[in-house]
């Protein structure tokens, strides 16, 4: 079994027309299964350059050969737009296709984007919820179990959501552990328990949910099921407003813009050590640039700090193949620093900083926050620059 896709509520990406490449990648592979996992290594940008266009060309091919997680993933990828325009109906046909061979992931991403849709089809979500559900899929059953406590698709049933939420909650699954503790709070299908349900929501929060800690804050606030206190229910709702802000990225606002690379020393900053850096930036070494670059990156007001000249020092070092400058000019492009703002620019930096070897965990912040046609342009901009890259 292959791990879901995340749903996004928004097109991430329009497909890139397939090329010569695309053709061979699919020609060339022997089996469903290899060419299933090049379009893995496409999608996630691991030894090729991120191109979510090719991996919909294989997932296709794979998928026309019958491979389940292969339907499965082009399922996802026309349902959310990503690699190629979204198609709801056939997004369904292939979902459809993937979870008739039974794999309880699959029924439940069909389930899924069931629930999403047409409110007819409701109860068909709820079947296959209820099929995943049994094959011991935990998601399944909580998602079964919010459509029995809020009576979509199927008849209101506070003890069943009680039941299904049980299991889940008692091996760590946080959504559950926050539904159970409502259920408890609101009596609904059980006797009212205050305390029962600050541990559960404790738990929850403690996972990171942060509605969980929103609902804990709550108690706190009102000495429901515990000692009254309004500085751990201010506490535990500033949690939960920092975790719904963004990860500590480019795109949080408190986060540094730039990031050191831990394979290097820091550069001595006395007169002779800036001017051995110097010497090595202009003679157009890739770590000294970097260097400079970093120290030109410093906060604003410091007396090293200035944007314009780490933009300059960055984009020459990820010209001659650095993927730490990449993704610090990549980070300039998407603050705004330095440099104008400039998503696609800063995701365009951004995958080739992955290719280049150097993951950024706020790509999929950034691409939630990009049209189908921007972040189309950004990897038809990244593969011209790769062709024209020095040998990583």
């Amino acid at each position: 079994m292959r791990p879901s896709l995340p749903f996004r509520a928004a097109i991430l990406a329009a497909g890139l027309a397939a090329g010569p490449a695309v053709a061979q990648d699919a020609g060339t592979a022997r089996a469903p299964e290899e060419m299933f996992a090049q379009a893995e290594r496409y999608h996630e940008g691991l030894g090729v350059l991120q191109n979510f266009g090719r991996a919909a060309e294989l997932y296709r091919a794979a998928a026309e050969a019958g491979y389940a997680d292969a339907q499965n993933r082009l399922g996802q990828y026309l349902h959310t737009g990503l690699g190629l325009p979204a198609d709801r109906a056939q997004a369904i046909v292939w979902l459809e296709k993937a979870a008739a061979q039974g794999d309880p992931q699959h029924v439940f991403d069909l389930a899924r984007v069931l629930e999403q849709g047409d409110p007819d089809a409701q109860a068909r979500a709820a079947t296959l919820y209820a099929q995943a559900a049994e094959a011991g899929h935990q998601e399944a059953m909580v998602s079964l179990g919010v459509m029995y406590q809020n009576g979509t698709g199927v008849a209101q049933d506070y003890a069943r959501a009680l039941d299904l939420y049980r299991g889940p909650a008692a091996a760590g699954n946080a959504r559950a552990q926050n539904n159970l503790g409502l259920l408890y709070v609101r009596a609904h299908g059980v006797a009212q328990d205050y305390p029962r349900a600050v541990s559960l929501f404790r738990a929850a929060a403690e996972q990171g949910l942060p509605t969980a800690m929103t609902n804990l804050s709550v108690m706190y606030a009102n000495g429901f099921g515990i000692e009254q206190s309004d500085a751990l229910a201010e506490f535990w709702a500033r949690q939960a407003s920092q975790v719904r802000q963004d990860a500590v990225s480019a795109l949080a606002p408190g986060a540094p813009v730039c990031l050191f690379d831990p394979r290097l020393q820091e550069p001595a900053t006395d007169s002779a050590g800036l001017d051995a850096l110097s010497r090595g930036a202009e003679g157009g070494d890739p770590v000294a640039l970097f260097l400079a670059g970093w120290l030109a990156c410093s906060p604003p007001g410091t007396i090293a700090s200035d944007p314009r000249r780490a933009a300059r020092l960055f984009r020459a070092a990820a010209a001659r193949g650095s993927g730490p400058a990449m993704l610090n000019l990549a980070r300039l492009y998407i603050r705004g620093y330095g440099v104008p703002q400039d998503f696609v620019l800063g995701y365009m930096w951004l995958t080739l900083a992955g290719s280049a070897g150097i993951p950024a965990s706020h790509a999929e912040d950034l691409l939630g926050r990009m049209t189908p046609a921007q972040v189309n342009e950004a990897q038809e901009r990244a593969a011209a620059i790769w062709q024209r890259m020095p040998p990583l």
